[in-house]
């Protein structure tokens, strides 16, 4: 079983922003997302972009008036976002995101970590950790703002297990689920054409099945208040403001 950041170097990578759909689509998605919530920077305009790939995040968020800090842990993907942020300010970091007050100048306005990346950290206590220096990072006013997916249904079993997630007449990538316990072993299979045929690629990783009403719950704890909760492309994103 890979680490997480072994997974993505070894394999996903090169293939993330494809598997996406593509960059434009999730780009799109995002500055809708930010527009409906109405982030715009109204202090110190310092947002902060943990597990930010190739920008999908980091981009709406500069064009929309903030200085973003963009951290991830895979070199590749922000190769990526150098290209998609080229003139707008976005600094890059390569970093494991709970490191990321390492790198903060100051407190943030905004702190986003979403498209599941928080159920990439080792366990739930590093998570409470992340949600914990989040809130402490903030300016008062500041917002948090988290997805993942909903983990509360139940578990697929049999052949629900197999998802295809995108194909083309070039590559084909599907996703193999085991839950075990609070997690679930991510086997990703990615099959590709080359000039003597057709080459399968496997790599596994181990990912949190995390309660969403824990999320929560951790962020209120943090003097945090829930603004909002919405459920979008299979993705519960949770709003969260400091007023107190």
């Amino acid at each position: 079983m890979s680490s997480v950041k072994a997974h993505y170097d070894s394999l996903l990578a090169p293939h993330y922003s494809w598997i996406l759909g593509d960059f434009d689509t999730a780009y799109r998605q995002n500055a809708r997302l930010f527009e409906d919530l109405e982030i715009v920077p109204g202090g110190n305009g310092l947002a902060v972009d943990l597990g930010c790939g190739p920008g999908c995040q980091s981009v709406p968020l500069a064009e929309r008036g903030f200085s973003v800090l963009a951290i991830d842990f895979c070199a590749e993907l922000l190769g990526e976002l150098a290209q998609h942020g080229a003139h707008l300010p976005v600094t890059a970091i390569c970093d494991d995101i709970s490191n990321f007050r390492n790198h903060l100048p100051q407190k943030a306005e905004l702190i986003v970590c979403m498209g599941d990346s928080i159920v990439h950290l080792p366990d739930k206590d590093t998570v409470e950790q992340l949600i914990r220096d989040c809130a402490d990072a903030v300016i008062d006013g500041g917002s948090v703002i988290l997805s993942l997916r909903d983990y509360t249904q139940p578990a697929p079993t049999g052949p629900a297990r197999f998802i295809p997630i995108r194909s083309d007449d070039q590559r084909i990538f599907t996703c193999f689920l085991e839950t075990v316990g609070d997690t679930i072993q991510v086997h990703d299979i990615l099959h590709t054409r080359q000039a003597d045929g057709w080459h399968q690629h496997v790599s596994a990783y181990r990912k949190l099945r995390l309660d969403y009403r824990w999320v929560m719950e951790v962020l209120v704890a943090n003097g945090l208040d829930i603004q909002s909760k919405s459920l979008r492309q299979g993705f519960i994103t949770l709003h969260a403001m400091r007023t107190r």
